[in-house]
């Protein structure tokens, strides 16, 4: 460094101070009130005091070359004492301040004091003046270069002095700190604090980083670890227009040129992999294979040729080497053939330095690749960026990035050949990374004092750390450096360039319009892929049928079913898609896709003229399609919105009633996709005649009802058709609501014997509202069967079989049935069922009733006074079973209570009573009476048993149970018995985390006699505002489980789950959970 040293006397020292005292504006540092003070050195630097807001002292910020004991201090406004040095009020001065300590205190008018501290700087000292402009206009905009500003950099003896263009940079760090980075630039090639010369310098801020010693400490150990290309840095203390702004690293830019990133060809260029800011570049391009987008940053030759020449070789490279990664065998590419298309060692470094400090932006931003020439390879680096590392952003030291969140990293590691050479470098370099925590406080020790200068400067100990996801900063410096070592000695101990296996894979064939999904699962019978693309939900969501091929199963996904470029999420399920069966799930990364032909729309009349059939092609990608339509006349009066229904060939259609615009002429139609506001085609149609709605009434082939029709009104939301018959007025007037077709057509059965008249009868339509006649017809009755009931003997001679048709108009039918023995001494009311073509039928026990011989049995509709049919049956002497052969009686032991196994259930069981229709266990605890009734109602099973499983957990008492069985109804007591449980075993929540803590496994035991279940689940911060419903799937053991994304939360901490059951009022169980 070319020394200059500069000299001055106190004379000029006192002159400057004058001079600044009326010139001095208020700026940040003057603390808002009427009081400043500063000092001019001998070299006449200005340092300006600065108030802190944390304790009220007004700081100055020396260089290490100022003598204290020198300094001269300025200040504006009145001081009448000072309790040390020499007071000039007339100057407004204070000499020899700071002679015995760094402590002064100054007396204003009125009495009020103040406190001034005198700090010096360990560091190399770089001071700016900017000319023509300021920090704040700097601060406006970091793009902006501003040109011809004074630089002087004095480290001991040494003095840089020289002019520069100075402006911001960076991205996340200049937009969310206050202490910002910057760029300068000479205007030829200087050498700084023995550094390669070059004409652009860094000045990083190390804003986010609370120990300022992450870069370096990468950096660092780079260098041992044999990286082509390192950036070199030095602390240093900046200035700017006087005001100190902390401690910053100065450095290299990652740039090309003699002594940093060496290249040749007048094409050789540095890329930037940054899916953040790429975009705001001049030259970039978006690799789909990667998902990511690159950025030209760096050229040998600056013009528009070589530019063009540069961005052509990096695509074709980066092409060749990733449709490699997604072409069939991929997994096999051998060392040799990878270095045919990529530095397989400057990636495989670059992995093991940010996955060993788990620079979570590694490989998302500021991932550098370069390449010399087209003839070259694609390299990776140089490194950039690690101020959000080694645990600042929660990194736990166990943890991994690049294998779980990097689609390059994702496949690499997934090659054998690639994988061993990352084992053998990391065999080569342990002791370099290992080693890192040693050098923790070397790097302390360098920057020295200038921390404390640094934080009182900027009060963000023991702050919240502005970056998204950030640590808090440390409440102390030391515990700052404390924290890095302590997670790098963890890491040193933790950190294995492990990969977790990839089941599932996938590779596109050659002209990339099919995907072929791979998953290896050999225990597995049959396995489906669920596969959407991220964007726009489950809009494209298809499953995939997987065959086995060598060994693994493969499914093939046409692309054109997706439109979407990007990310596709990737489920795999077996037992042919059911919930139960998700075994994996993942993503997979589509760069390019057929494109779909451009949106058509067309419009027909329908065959009957009642409708206009819309249909859009070329809209397969659209989410959601609307069809507004309207008619010429009367303007958009008449303009109705409908929602298109999409169809298996991807186009979308509706059927449009014309009787909702009553209009004829030309009518005007749209297509508007994903929202209204965007319109994708549009068309025309010309109509003739509307016809009205046509009703047809028609005697069904029994003669029992009239079938009545009504067509040409499918856009009405409800239709009935009243009905009545031509004698006695509207005596009979019924109100029939008719049900809607799949064809759009309206339909009732209306059943005669609700009329019970012959001759003429009138039938309207309603629509929409019982005052809206939209047609009419009439039918003639000439006949109206009566309803016929039948009984026969079962052939078993047991049972009676009791038909009743003709009366499907009916809600609810009894069979009141006993025999002609002893008058009505055994009457029983048997509820009959309605069969699907309207008949009701009943199966009568005979050992429900006393005697052979006659047997008479009525029918009786909707109440038990509605007598609508009656007949006769004979059971002989024979039919009727010997004491011997009846069914056995219930007597206690053919009742059963038996604890399951895993003390959760009693199983119960009622034998000999096949001739029941329906039976119910009502069961209850010995403690409290019947406090705990329940009624369970049985299941039938081939044998004629009766069976039914009692959850204990909806009693709650353990001891001595009652358990009775009715029969058909629940007055019938037909057995009954006890059973005695020792204990009641409540249902128990589990709940697992996996994926890194992406995911959260929540599971129920102990239900299995629930028929819904809901988990509802959130985070303890900020209250229920992330509280979500998740409904949770049956297992085949009876468990019920959820998997919940905890993503959907975002929170950390405490999660609380409710268990729900059959309801969401009904509570059944709770747990908890931690989420770090």
């Amino acid at each position: 460094m070319k020394a200059t040293r500069k000299t001055g006397t106190w004379l000029w020292a006192l002159l400057a101070a004058a001079i600044l005292t009326a010139l001095l504006t208020a700026t940040a540092f003057a603390g808002g009130n009427d009081f400043r003070c500063w000092t001019v050195d001998a070299r006449q630097w200005t340092n300006q005091g600065y108030r802190s807001e944390k304790d009220g002292v007004w700081y100055l910020f020396l260089p290490a070359d100022e003598s204290l004991a020198d300094t001269v201090l300025s200040f504006s406004g009145s001081v009448t004492a000072a309790s040390a040095g020499t007071l000039d009020r007339e100057h407004g001065t204070l000499t020899g301040a700071f002679a015995a300590s760094d402590r002064v205190t100054l007396t204003l008018d009125g009495g009020k004091t103040v406190q001034i501290c005198a700090k010096q700087s360990s560091l190399p000292s770089l001071r700016l003046t900017l000319n023509g402009t300021t920090l704040e206009q700097v601060h406006r905009d970091k793009n902006v270069k501003y040109p011809g500003n004074d630089l002087v950099l004095t480290d001991g003896d040494d003095v840089l002095t020289g002019t520069v263009e100075f402006k911001g940079r960076g991205n996340s760090t200049w937009r969310e700190y206050a202490k910002k980075p910057y760029q300068i630039k000479f205007s030829k090639k200087t050498s700084v604090l023995g550094m390669p010369a070059a004409k652009k310098w860094i000045l990083l801020a190390n804003a986010s980083d609370d120990s300022m010693i992450r870069t370096r400490l990468v950096y660092d150990a780079a260098e041992q670890m044999g990286f082509p290309y390192v950036t070199e840095y030095q602390y240093v203390d900046l200035w700017i227009d006087g005001q100190y702004l902390g401690v910053y690293l100065l450095g290299e830019k990652a740039e090309i040129g003699k002594g940093r990133l060496n290249l040749q060809d007048p094409a050789g260029a540095m890329f930037e992999l940054d899916n953040g800011f790429a975009t705001d570049e001049d030259h970039y391009f978006f690799e789909g294979r990667l998902n990511s987008y690159f950025a030209l940053k760096e050229i040998v030759e600056e013009d528009d040729a070589h530019i063009a020449q540069a961005m052509s070789n990096f695509q074709t490279a980066m092409t060749r080497f990733t449709t490699a990664l997604t072409s069939e065998g991929w997994e096999n590419l051998s060392l040799a053939q990878l270095n045919r298309m990529i530095d397989v060692d400057s990636l495989a470094r670059y992995y093991l330095m940010n996955e060993y400090v788990l620079n979570g932006e590694s490989f998302f931003t500021s991932f550098f690749w370069y390449q010399d020439g087209a003839s070259d390879v694609l390299h990776v680096g140089p490194l950039w960026d690690f101020d959000t590392c080694m645990g600042n952003k929660n990194e736990k030291v166990t943890d991994y990035n690049a294998s779980s969140t990097s689609v390059l990293m994702k496949k690499m590691l997934n090659i054998p050949a690639f994988y061993q050479r990352v084992q053998e470098l990391y065999a080569r370099y342990k002791p370099v990374l290992t080693g890192m925590a040693g050098q923790v406080d070397g790097l302390r020790d360098e920057i020295g004092v200038s921390a404390d200068l640094n934080y009182l400067r900027w009060s963000t100990l023991g702050a919240a750390n502005p970056k998204p996801g950030g640590t808090p900063f440390a409440p102390t410096y030391d515990e700052a450096i404390s924290r890095v070592r302590t997670w790098l000695t963890g890491r040193a101990n933790a950190f294995t360039p492990t990969v977790r296996p990839q089941q599932l894979g996938y590779y596109f064939n050659a002209s990339r319009t099919v995907m072929y999904l791979t998953y290896s699962a050999p225990s597995q019978t049959s396995l489906r892929f669920a596969v959407w693309g991220q964007q726009d939900g489950q809009n494209d969501l298809h499953w995939y049928q997987a065959k086995q091929q060598n060994g693994r199963w493969v499914a093939e996904v046409p692309l054109i079913n997706h439109q979407e470029t990007g990310t596709y999420m990737v489920h795999v399920y077996n037992q042919n898609g059911l919930p139960q069966g998700l075994l994996d799930h993942g993503t997979v990364v589509v760069d390019n896709l057929v494109q779909p032909e451009k949106p058509a729309l067309k419009a027909a009349l329908s065959a009957d003229g009642r409708y206009l059939n819309l249909t859009l092609t070329g809209g397969s990608d659209l989410s959601q399609v609307w069809f507004p339509t309207w008619s010429e006349k009367n303007g958009q009066d008449d303009l109705q919105w409908y929602e298109a229904k999409k169809q298996a060939d991807g186009s979308w259609a509706y059927s449009v009633a014309l009787s909702r615009h009553n209009t004829t002429g030309t009518y005007f139609i749209h297509a508007y996709g994903n929202n209204k506001k965007n319109l994708v085609a549009h068309t025309t149609a010309y109509v003739e005649k509307i016809p009205g709605p046509e009703m047809k009434a028609a005697l069904s082939a029994d003669g029992r009802y009239l079938d009545v029709t009504l067509t040409g009104g499918s856009d009405l939301s409800q239709v009935w058709f009243p009905t009545w018959s031509e004698k006695n007025g509207q005596d009979d007037l019924q109100w029939y609501e008719a049900k809607k077709q799949a064809d759009g057509s309206w339909a009732y059965s209306v059943a005669l014997s609700r009329h019970n008249t012959t001759g003429t009868y009138f039938i309207h339509a309603y629509g929409n509202n019982k005052k809206n006649l939209v047609a009419h017809t009439t039918a003639y009755v000439e006949k109206i069967p009566g309803p016929e009931m039948k009984a026969a003997l079962s052939a078993d001679g047991r049972y009676l079989d009791v038909t009743l048709t003709g009366r499907g108009d009916l809600t609810q039918v009894w069979f009141p049935t006993w025999s002609q023995d002893n008058g009505q001494d055994d009457l029983r009311w048997h509820e009959a069922s309605r069969q699907a073509d309207g008949s009701w039928t009943c199966r009568i026990a005979l050992s429900d009733h006393s005697g052979t011989g006659v047997y008479f049995i009525h029918a009786y509709g909707n109440n038990k006074k509605n007598l609508v049919a009656h007949t006769t049956v004979t059971v002989p002497q024979a039919s009727q079973p010997s004491q011997p052969e009846q069914p056995p009686q219930p007597v206690r032991s053919g009742m059963q209570a038996v604890l399951s196994a895993d003390g959760r259930y009693l199983d119960v069981t009622l034998a000999g009573r096949s001739d029941l229709t329906k039976v119910w266990f009502p069961t209850w605890s010995a403690v409290n009476g019947q406090d705990d009734l329940r009624w369970y109602e049985a299941t039938k099973q081939p044998d004629g048993s009766w069976t039914c499983r009692v959850p204990l957990a909806n009693h709650k008492s353990a001891g001595g149970f009652f358990l009775h069985a009715y029969g058909n109804n629940k007055k019938n007591l037909v057995a009954h018995t006890t059973a005695s449980v020792s204990q009641v075993v409540s249902p128990q929540v589990w709940t697992r985390l996996h994926d890194g803590g992406r995911y959260m496994t929540v599971t129920l035991t102990g239900r299995s006699d629930l028929t819904k279940v809901w988990f509802p689940t959130w985070g303890a911060a900020n209250g229920q505002d992330d509280l979500q419903w998740y409904q949770a799937v049956r297992q085949s053991n009876g468990d019920w489980s959820y998997t919940v994304n905890l993503s959907q939360h975002q929170d950390k901490g405490t999660y609380f789950i409710h268990v729900y059951g059959n309801t969401r009022q009904n509570l059944v169980a709770h747990t908890t959970a931690t989420v770090n």
